[in-house]
């Protein structure tokens, strides 16, 4: 890989004078000790998530860079990708964005968007054998940090909090698959449920005739036993998004518009007027190009890695103008992520 400088401690990678940022890539139960090593030599970091095993560990590394003047973010890479910041553009409606504009701008941000989201489901569930073996890979071993509430469950729960600016549901299920047998391993399947207060123009312009319009509810579910379409769906008053498989690193979303009466996924104009706009849009958002190098050393491992590059540009612009947190996947956001799914873990296990 031509790689220029190898080192014989993680200390003596963290104290080279030439190096800006440290990716903490280790196993999850190190990222807390990793990072603050980093972050105690100068050292800006992203840290892959897990952030920590703990919320309040990773609320110790934000408030650490925080003192420090130095960045520190997790990697929820999938926040970087144009198809999911094209879908957040489209969810709700931003009122300080709104307020920013003239009235004719306003009613068209406000004629864009789908409005408040009300319904939230998300898939993202792998064979774990196309992965690592069962039960000592680091996907299962519950000493190395594994479980699919570690490895794939910040996805679903990342993906429900995108509409409500990271604050915490206000009530959460889950149910789970725990192996019962000799090996010490985490869970292999969760599914969930999580409910949000919205703050809502709309609920108050809603008819009495409607449903309560001040609640939405998110569901989902991961796990390592069979792979599933991977779609993310978001649904609100004035129809819905999908962001197309493989929902934790898109390339595409399509937008349905809500027709007058049911159905409205069946019809491809609006109300069956073909001379209005089509009723569904798909938008395709090609990956970068990958390399002549990284293809001579074998190519990408897993899907859409090239994506990974939207997150690295995030991270040098913000350093760059010295922001040290990320404002597409804040530190509030990736604390309450983490109290979710610890959460979680504790209504699968008891």
């Amino acid at each position: 890989h031509n790689i220029p400088m190898a080192y014989g401690s993680y200390q003596e990678l963290c104290t080279d004078p030439n190096i800006d940022i440290v990716y903490i890539a280790s196993l999850h139960p190190d990222h807390k000790a990793h990072a603050e090593m980093a972050l105690n030599c100068g050292k800006h970091v992203l840290v892959e998530k897990p952030m920590t095993m703990k919320a309040e560990d990773a609320q110790y590394l934000y408030d650490l860079g925080r003192e420090k003047q130095l960045f520190v973010g997790e990697g929820m890479w999938t926040r970087f990708f144009p198809a999911v910041e094209w879908t957040r553009s489209l969810l709700g409606v931003d009122e300080e964005r709104c307020n920013d504009n003239d009235d004719d701008d306003k009613n068209e941000l406000k004629k864009s968007s789908i409005g408040n989201v009300r319904v939230i489901q998300a898939d993202f569930a792998i064979d774990g054998d196309d992965v690592g073996p069962y039960p000592t890979d680091s996907l299962y071993a519950t000493e190395l940090g594994g479980g699919s509430a570690r490895v794939l469950l910040p996805y679903i729960v990342g993906a429900s909090m995108l509409p409500f600016n990271g604050r915490l549901p206000d009530r959460i299920a889950a149910n789970g698959i725990v192996p019962a047998d000799v090996h010490d391993v985490g869970d292999v399947a969760i599914g969930m449920t999580m409910t949000f207060e919205i703050d809502n123009e709309e609920q108050q312009q809603q008819q009495h005739s409607s449903p309560p319009g001040n609640k939405a509810i998110a569901s989902g579910v991961c796990g390592f036993i069979a792979e599933s379409k991977e779609e993310t769906m978001y649904a609100a008053k004035h129809g819905r998004i999908t962001v197309n498989g493989p929902a934790h690193c898109p390339t595409s979303a399509t937008l349905t518009r809500k027709s007058s009466g049911r159905g409205n996924g069946a019809t491809s104009v609006s109300d069956g007027d073909p001379s209005t706009k089509p009723n569904t849009i798909t938008v395709e958002f090609p990956l970068p190009a990958s390399t002549k190098e990284i293809e001579d050393s074998g190519g990408i491992q897993m899907p859409n890695s090239m994506g990974f590059m939207y997150e690295i540009e995030a991270v040098r612009r913000l350093i760059a103008a010295k922001h040290y947190t990320f404002p597409q996947w804040t530190p509030e956001e990736s604390v309450n992520c983490i109290k979710i799914i610890e959460k979680m873990l504790s209504q699968i296990v008891e």
